[in-house]
Order: C-alpha cells, then sequence, then structure tokens
C-alpha cells in the first residue's frame, strides 16, 4: 500500500492531482489486512479521505474475486465508469470489472416482442417512446436503461418490457440465447471485480439463503460503500411482500400470455380472464378499504385484532381466488414456460399473502402501507443481525463496510450490534483531512423555540429568511417532513429574490442540475436529498436543517425495535433513536464541505443540541465546526475569501424571481 499510496507512490507519480494522505495509506492498508486475514472491518472515512480507491486498490490487488457494493446506482456509476478505468489505464490493464445491476435495468427481449404485439400505454406521449425503444433495441449491445437518457424516470413502458426474477423464464425462454442479462451473467463469471449495489446484492443473498438461482456468481470477499444502509436494505429482502402492484403486473401478463396462445380461446379461458377480473376486483376492494382505515397516515401496525374480521376476510378472499386462479393456468403450462411463471408467481403471492394472514415468525415485524397508487403487505425481520452474521460474516468473512458515518460519537457500538459483527471484527476510523474549524461555521441558535413549541414554525421561517438573505440564496434546505417543507415554500415564495427549486416540482436530477447551474438558488429538499448530493464550490454554501432527524416513534419497525430494547431492559432512545438520528443528520451535515477549497454555513435549528444532554453526543459525532449562537456572526464569513473563478454568479431572470411553485408531494 506504501507503494501506491505513499509520497513518492505510484499514484503520486503516475496520476495528475493526486495528493498523498495520511488516513487514505492507513484505510488502505487495513482494507489489505482484512481481505487478507478474512477478518470482517468497520471503516468510517470523513468526506476526502479518499476512501473509494483505498478499497479499490488492496481489492484489486488480494488476487480475490471480490464484489464492491453501493447503496446508490450514482456512486456504482461513478466507481465504474471513472474509478475504475482510470486504475486499469494507468496500472492494472488486464483488469477485468464488471458493472451488474438489477434485472429491472435490462431489457427482456422476450416482453419487448410480447408487448409489442399487444401494447399497454400507460400515457399518451409513451406511444412516441416505444418507436424510438424499438430503435435502440435494434442496436443496443447491452440492453441496459442506462444508455436511453431520455427515457423519463417513471415510464409505465419500461417496467412492461424490463424482467423481474418473476418474470424470467430462465432456459426455457426462446430468447435464452440473446438475453443481456445473460451476457452479463457470463462477463461476471469471468470479472475479477464486480460493482453492484446494495439492493442486487441482499436480493441476491436472499436467493441464496433459500437455494434459487443467484444473480451474482460466487465470490471471495465484499466490500459495501455507504454502508450505513445496510441494515435497512437487508430488511428488504429477508422478509414478506405483497402488494397491489404486484397483482396488477401478475394479471397484466396472464392476459398477455394467454392472448399469445395460438387457439386459447377455443380451451375456454374466459374463466381465467373472469378470475382476474375477480382478482382485481377483490384487491381493489381491500385497498380502498384499507386506505379508508388509514386515513393517510403511512406506515401502520398490520394488527389483525385492529384491523378486525373484515379484513382478515377481503385478505382471505384475495388468497382463495389466487388460488382458484393457479389452479386454472394449470391446463396452460404445456409446453407454454411463460404461462408456467405465471402461474408459479400466483402460487408464490398466495403463499406470502396467507403467511402475512397467520402472522406465525415471531422474528418478523408485519405492517403495512396505504396510499392512494398502491397498497403494501409487508413483514420484516425484526433484527437482520443473526441473518447477516450466518449468511455474510461466516459466509464471506473478507467483509469490508464503510462509510462516511458509521460512528456515534467515536463509538462503532451501534452498528457493531445492528449488523451482528463478529467479535474479532476490526474497526477503523479515518478522519477528514478538511480543515472545518476555519471551513465553515455551526450555528445553532442560543435561543429559540423548541421544535414542539406552537412558535417554532414562525421562528424558523424568520431565521432562515435571514440567513438565506446574507448568503444570497447558495443553500440547500433539508426538512425532516415534506410538512415542513411545504410550509417554508409557502413563506420564502414570495419574499427570497433568488430562485426557488422544491423538490416534486422536477426529477432529482433536473433539480441539482438546475442547482449547480443557477449559483444563487436555495433548493428545499427532504428524503434522498440527505445523503449521496455532491455540489462542491460557490452553489452549495449553506445547509440548513430544520431539526434532528429522529425517526417517527410510531413506525411499526421502529416501535417494534426499540420495544425489544427496552425488553433487555436498556434504554431504546439511547442504544437505538439516537445513534440512528446522528448517522442520519452526519449525512445531511456531510452535503456541505465536499472540497478543501470549500467554504460554508451549516444551521441547525434545534436547540436541543445545547439544552438537553444527548446534544452532546450529536456534536461530539459531528466534524470540529466553529460553534457560533448568534447570526450576526455569520454575516461576512463568506465573503472572506473571493467566489471561485470556475462559477460565475449570474443575475435571476424576471421569471426566475417569481419562484416557482410548491408541488404537493
Amino acid at each position: 500500500m506504501e507503494a501506491y499510496f505513499g509520497s513518492g507512490g505510484l499514484l503520486a507519480r503516475h496520476v495528475d492531482g493526486f495528493e498523498p494522505r495520511e488516513h487514505q495509506l492507513e484505510m488502505a492498508r487495513s482494507v489489505a489486512r482484512s481481505l487478507e486475514e478474512e477478518i470482517p472491518l468497520l471503516v468510517e472515512a470523513g468526506t476526502g479521505t479518499g476512501k473509494t480507491w483505498a478499497y479499490l486498490v488492496p481489492a484489486i490487488l488480494s488476487g480475490r474475486k471480490i464484489v464492491v457494493s453501493t447503496g446508490t446506482k450514482t456512486l456504482q456509476d461513478q466507481i465504474f465508469d471513472h474509478d475504475i478505468p482510470l486504475l486499469r489505464k494507468r496500472f492494472f490493464k488486464d483488469l477485468r470489472a464488471v458493472c451488474l445491476k438489477g434485472r429491472k435495468n435490462y431489457l427482456c427481449r422476450r416482453r419487448f416482442k410480447a408487448y409489442n404485439f399487444q401494447p399497454n400505454l400507460w400515457q399518451e406521449e409513451e406511444a412516441g417512446l416505444l418507436a424510438r425503444l424499438a430503435k435502440w433495441v435494434d442496436r443496443t449491445r447491452t440492453g441496459d436503461r442506462a444508455e436511453i437518457a431520455w427515457l423519463p424516470d417513471r415510464c409505465g413502458t419500461w417496467s412492461e418490457v424490463s424482467s423481474g426474477s418473476d418474470q424470467c423464464l430462465g432456459q426455457k425462454c426462446g430468447e435464452f440465447g440473446r438475453c443481456f442479462l445473460n451476457a452479463v451473467r457470463h462477463e461476471a463469471q469471468e470479472a475479477d471485480l464486480l460493482v453492484v449495489n446494495h439492493h442486487l446484492f441482499f436480493a441476491n443473498l436472499s436467493l441464496r439463503k433459500e437455494g434459487y438461482g443467484e444473480v451474482v456468481p460466487e465470490y471471495e470477499g465484499v466490500i459495501f460503500d455507504e454502508a450505513h444502509e445496510v441494515e435497512d436494505v437487508a430488511g428488504m429482502y429477508f422478509g414478506l411482500s405483497f402488494n397491489s402492484f404486484r397483482v396488477n403486473e401478475l394479471v397484466r401478463d396472464i392476459r398477455r400470455e394467454l392472448a399469445g396462445i395460438e387457439g386459447a380461446g377455443r380451451r375456454d379461458d374466459s374463466r381465467i380472464a373472469d378470475m382476474c377480473f375477480h382478482l382485481e376486483r377483490e384487491m381493489h376492494g381491500l385497498h380502498r378499504w384499507l386506505l379508508k382505515k388509514n386515513e393517510g397516515k403511512g406506515r401502520a401496525p398490520l394488527d389483525l385484532r385492529r384491523l378486525g374480521e373484515r379484513f382478515s376476510e377481503a385478505g382471505r378472499a384475495v388468497a382463495h381466488v389466487l388460488g382458484e386462479l393457479a389452479a386454472a393456468l394449470g391446463p396452460f403450462t404445456d409446453d407454454n414456460p411463460g404461462v408456467e411463471g405465471c402461474e408459479r408467481r400466483v402460487s408464490d403471492a398466495r403463499r406470502q399473502l396467507l403467511e402475512l394472514l397467520e402472522q406465525s415468525d415471531p422474528s418478523l415485524v408485519y405492517w403495512y402501507e396505504c396510499t392512494s397508487a398502491a397498497l403494501f403487505l409487508n413483514a420484516t425481520p425484526l433484527e437482520v443481525a443473526p441473518i447477516l452474521r450466518e449468511h455474510l460474516f461466516e459466509a464471506t468473512p473478507a467483509t469490508v463496510l464503510t462509510s462516511a458515518t458509521l460512528s456515534t460519537a467515536g463509538s462503532f457500538a451501534y452498528f457493531r450490534e445492528r449488523l451482528g459483527m463478529p467479535d474479532q471484527g476490526r474497526e477503523a476510523l479515518m478522519p477528514s483531512p478538511f480543515a472545518y474549524e476555519k471551513q465553515a461555521l455551526l450555528y445553532i441558535p442560543e435561543r429559540f423555540p423548541e421544535p414542539r413549541d406552537p412558535q417554532y414554525g414562525d421562528a424558523l421561517s424568520r431565521q432562515a429568511l435571514e440567513i438565506l438573505l446574507s448568503t444570497q440564496g447558495r443553500a440547500l434546505f433539508l426538512f425532516t417532513s415534506y410538512q415542513n417543507l411545504h410550509r417554508m415554500c409557502d413563506y420564502l415564495k414570495d419574499r427570497l429574490p433568488f430562485p426557488l427549486l422544491v423538490q416534486g416540482d422536477r426529477p432529482k436530477r433536473v433539480l441539482l442540475s438546475r442547482f449547480r447551474e443557477r449559483v444563487e438558488s436555495v433548493l428545499l429538499a427532504t428524503g434522498s436529498f440527505w445523503q449521496g448530493i455532491d455540489v462542491p464550490g460557490e452553489a452549495l454554501s449553506c445547509v440548513l436543517i430544520d431539526k434532528l432527524p429522529f425517526d417517527v416513534p410510531d413506525d411499526p419497525l421502529v416501535a417494534a425495535r426499540m420495544k425489544r430494547i427496552a425488553e433487555d431492559g436498556r434504554s431504546a432512545f439511547y442504544h437505538y433513536q439516537i445513534p440512528r438520528a446522528v448517522v442520519h443528520l452526519k449525512q445531511g451535515v456531510g452535503r456541505l464541505i465536499r472540497s478543501s477549497k470549500d467554504r460554508g454555513i451549516l444551521a441547525i435549528f434545534d436547540v436541543r443540541l445545547r439544552t438537553k444532554s444527548y446534544g452532546r453526543v450529536f456534536l461530539k459525532s459531528l466534524p470540529p465546526y466553529r460553534l457560533v449562537g448568534g447570526t450576526d456572526e455569520l454575516r461576512g464569513f463568506l465573503d472572506d475569501s473571493p467566489p471561485s473563478p470556475n462559477l460565475r454568479r449570474p443575475s435571476p431572470s424576471t421569471s426566475e424571481l417569481r419562484k416557482g411553485s410548491c408541488q404537493r408531494s
């Protein structure tokens, strides 16, 4: 590692702009040791450490087949499209690396043909997209959706022509020899390095656990980047799920498969058509009833006693129709692998629904979510630690987990417990090389209402406007709820003389592009914008956060996990809620300083950081910013250094001064 990362090493000699960093070298040594000795490693690497190369180089040099798993497709693409090509060009010319994505990212030739035969256009404008898609299919070599930037993020047509594991016919498919997914799988078999994302990795791990066919080939080590997401993503794939999207897709596939069978009408498939209609009607009834019961409250416990006999009867009615439908499809499965696949999916859906209704597994938390668009019934493991201990750490001890946010006040205890990290597992904490005390100010008001105070909203609005005017925009405002976001939008839209960008008005990538281009703009966001946003330079000079991002305590999964901790005689607040909130806050805070030249202001409008004892845990977990308590101390801070010459600050147009809309999501 010294030969690569040292002051006179290969990277310094052959990569323009590379600066040797002590903690990058230290991390590379830790990763190399973990892979060689097959001992799990937790490593927090602060922003600017250079953690990507600190694990890629030792992974390549290990001589093992290594999987690199990321939390986002953005990082996955960055590693595969930028980092790996540069390392291959300079040092590892024979490196065989493959980027492997989930099935739904690849076009399915069989489903595309069937869809062309019987299209089901979700929107009128998708007719034109289908024609463009057909031309692309004729020339693409990968079938990867990422090639077609003109395809909207939410495109119903793509869901009809891509293939999930349920719809894949395997070797029975007539297009098996030309399958895009099979081609990339074959490349993955021969590769030294596989780049995947967490969703694909844990979907594959759950298939391996159940003994089904795997998507990711055998590997000898795994490195998780953005590892703070591992617990939540893993939980999604080791439970149960039944939803209206799945049922609707299944019905469409059944109708399409039967329509393609020559002479199917003569075999009296009208009974199946009636059953499909009956299934849709029963599912719609269950959906509408639960929507009324839930009253838009989001996630709720799937409590059979509270929901009553009517829910159980409606659920069993859906299961009954699914059973009859599976039996009716039987005669059509001979020499028809598409119908056979539908029969298998119907039976699997019925099994999962019945298990959700019976609730016989005490290791699962049963819950549901109901929106106007869909109904979701789910069961999630109360703890993923036993699952990961058996199927990850014991099966692949050469496992590295890294992120900029894994520790709480310098301790890894929370993540060790939640992920089931073996006792012999190692840990390393690599601080950021940035001079935070010089590059940024942390503003926490000294006198301010607490978030539950009725005066909090008005105080937040007034003070946020004052700060945004003093920073001349250039700000990302992160919220813990859409309610707070929309209230702030309503307040700022007629008072702020800068372009106002609001999550929900445009796709995420469009908002970020405009935010970077319009230097004085202000972006209001929540949810996914707390992490994975990289806007170095003047365009992001201020990050504002409404309050500490604690999980909603009545969320069924959060409540169940807190109850388990309390039953063990420990404080759920200190052992679960605070560590999760610390990690989330660190992610949001990390959007501010992205390079050694950045300067900025971080404003957190939660006085509990000063007044509550647990506030010290949060402050100790954050970088060493200079703490201030009055807005007068912020004035002039950003003007101490001249704007970046690479960024011009255009005057907002008349239309921009009108600030756009506040679309409700």
